[in-house]
């Protein structure tokens, strides 16, 4: 995370990955707020791509995804980034498939409000 230690002056890069077009825009809308950076692809791959050549300071993704799966994207940043926080949303619990992971990553059911994303976001990053 780049800035100072007030919430209020952090800047922080969010890659956002979600399929469904609409979902993807609505929730990138969700997510703004002045101190972040949100950028959306509609796949795995392209976000792992990116993850890979720029920085971020959290992923969040769906687990239902073409090809790649958000397990998938999830499995393959932290083989690379084993510390990295991750957040996964789902349409149903995940809580069992998230259990035994590093402590950076997280489970959210959607549709969930920017409230309950908010605090997982700082709970992650400890903002």
């Amino acid at each position: 995370m780049a800035g100072a230690k007030n919430p209020l002056t952090i800047d922080v890069r969010i890659l956002y990955v979600e399929d469904n077009p609409i979902v993807r825009e609505v929730t990138a809308e969700l997510l703004e707020q002045p101190q972040r950076q949100i950028v959306a692809f509609g796949t795995a791959e392209e976000a792992l791509n990116l993850f890979r050549s720029e920085a971020f300071d959290i992923v969040i993704t769906d687990v239902s995804l073409p090809v790649m799966s958000g397990m998938d994207l999830t499995r393959s940043i932290l083989r690379e980034r084993p510390q990295f926080p991750v957040i996964i949303a789902s349409g149903y619990t995940l809580d069992f498939a998230v259990e035994n992971w590093a402590a950076n990553v997280r489970s959210i059911i959607k549709p969930f409000t920017a409230e309950d994303i908010d605090a997982l976001i700082g709970q992650l990053l400890k903002v």
